[in-house]
């Protein structure tokens, strides 16, 4: 029996390689994306998540040509770095649209069909949502934002049997590093801070797990027959999670200042 699967943000990095793994495995899915890109391994339609529009006429004609639509994935994500201080409205109202509001508007969009398939949504989050990081405070406040959503929906939802998870990945090897759109500005209140933090971030990125890695963590969530609220890829970042749950706060941040 066929499924169906909607993933944003699937023109790189693990959106592309889940939506790759997940037609190796049987699935019909539909990858959306705001830049052309060619694949033969999945359906690919150009569609900017952040104009609602767009959004309900890709569900629709998704839904005319399919009859049925049984997950969606929430993947679609942009990272900003700086101080705050310097951080252009655009660049952070941007972030906040394309990390949370985009978000919010297709999962609104796609539970009229996901009721109907009793399917799931599936949204991508971070280590970062846990342990906020200096340089990155948006992005982390994004993805603090995006597992509170997904926490509310997910109660909102359940009477109609419809599933809600987030998937938590740490460092991870992808375009994202290159994408990300820097606050170069600096003085002599920072110094030399924001460089070598952005720094040492990127390179644990670079250094991180394959995307594929998270793409196995969402086919199981997917898979379960109740997922959990949240699932955090690979046992260090679980610890890690776990540790900055159970530990002091100001202690767990005091950490993260000595390591950024």
């Amino acid at each position: 029996m066929k499924k169906v699967v909607v993933i944003s943000g699937a023109s790189s990095g693990i959106g592309y390689e889940t939506a790759n793994f997940l037609a190796e495995r049987g699935y019909v899915v539909y990858g959306l994306s705001r830049r052309d890109f060619e694949t033969e391994k999945f359906n690919f339609i150009k569609c900017d998540v952040c104009d609602q529009e767009e959004v309900k006429r890709v569900f629709e004609s998704i839904f005319q040509k399919e009859g049925q639509i049984d997950v969606l994935i929430n993947n679609a994500g942009m990272g900003i770095s700086g101080a705050i201080e310097y951080a252009p409205k655009k660049d952070v109202e941007a972030i906040f649209d394309v990390n949370v509001n985009a978000v919010i508007n297709v999962s609104g969009e796609a539970l009229k069909y996901l009721r109907k398939t009793q399917g799931r949504i599936i949204n991508v989050s971070s280590v970062a949502s846990v342990v906020p990081i200096p340089f990155q405070a948006c992005y982390s406040a994004t993805k603090a934002a995006v597992e509170s959503f997904s926490f509310a929906l997910s109660n909102e939802v359940k009477p109609q049997k419809v599933k809600v998870c987030c998937v938590r990945p740490g460092d991870t090897k992808t375009g994202f590093t290159a994408a990300r759109v820097k606050n170069a500005v600096t003085d002599d209140a920072y110094g030399d801070r924001i460089e070598k933090s952005v720094a040492k971030m990127e390179k644990d990125e670079m250094k991180g797990k394959d995307p594929v890695s998270v793409s196995k963590v969402i086919y199981k969530c997917m898979k379960k027959r109740n997922p959990p609220l949240v699932c955090t890829v690979g046992f260090g970042y679980k610890f890690l999670c776990v540790l900055a749950k159970l530990l002091p706060k100001k202690l767990v941040n005091y950490i993260v200042y000595k390591l950024y």
